[in-house]
């Protein structure tokens, strides 16, 4: 295997791991992360964790600081609320153009996932499969540049509600969310759909306000 194709493997896999990590809180906000420290504990070069870096960087989750080193990004409160108003304006407008290209096929693949996401037992598990469930359910829609989006702004913001995520408390709201989510698109009612969706994304947003730090 070209040397070229090892590092960029390495790096998606280092990648992944930090995703994970800040995902899981690992670090608070504002926390250095340490090149050395990273690439000793991965047992893996700086190439691959300095790369795995600039693509956080990229995605926001990351603050880089000249002569200072990299820290993970923090939010305030403002901030986090646009993050979800973008949220909300992104996701409903992907939904409401997908609603109605929907098929038998791509609402199979939507149940499909979420069956997969009931029997979720940790809150890890939980949140992959969130992830896929709202990806599936956009995708008819055939946007990828708003799917880029979307995907930038849950990387953002879902490591702020994830540590206050229960399986028997607040997941099981989102269960109830997304059957009714479903039941929407099943009948195909886009305005419906994009409702329950913003009602979704509004008690995602508190879950995750509540779990910002004390000012």
């Amino acid at each position: 295997m070209p040397t070229a194709t090892i590092t960029q493997t390495t790096s998606s896999a280092v990648l992944q791991l930090l995703r994970q990590s800040l995902d899981r809180g690992r670090w608070a906000p504002g926390a250095p992360l340490r090149q050395e420290e990273i690439a000793t504990e991965l047992n893996v070069s700086r190439v691959p964790v300095r790369e795995a870096l600039f693509q956080l960087q990229a995605e926001g989750l990351v603050q880089v600081v000249p002569n200072k080193g990299v820290y993970v990004r923090s939010v305030s409160v403002a901030e986090l609320r646009e993050l979800f108003q973008l949220r909300r304006l992104i996701e409903g407008d992907v939904l409401f153009a997908a609603v109605p290209l929907h098929t038998a096929a791509t609402l199979n693949r939507v149940e499909t996932v979420q069956a997969a996401l009931d029997k979720a037992s940790s809150v890890a598990d939980w949140l992959a499969g969130d992830r896929e469930f709202h990806e599936s359910l956009y995708a008819p829609a055939g946007r990828a540049e708003s799917m880029g989006m979307v995907r930038r702004l849950r990387f953002l913001v879902d490591r702020f509600y994830f540590s206050r995520l229960r399986p028997s408390t607040r997941a099981q709201g989102w269960h109830e969310e997304h059957h009714a989510l479903l039941r929407a698109v099943r009948r195909k009612d886009a305005t419906a759909a994009v409702r329950l969706l913003t009602a979704h994304l509004n008690e995602t947003e508190r879950c995750a306000l509540a779990a910002l730090p004390a000012t």
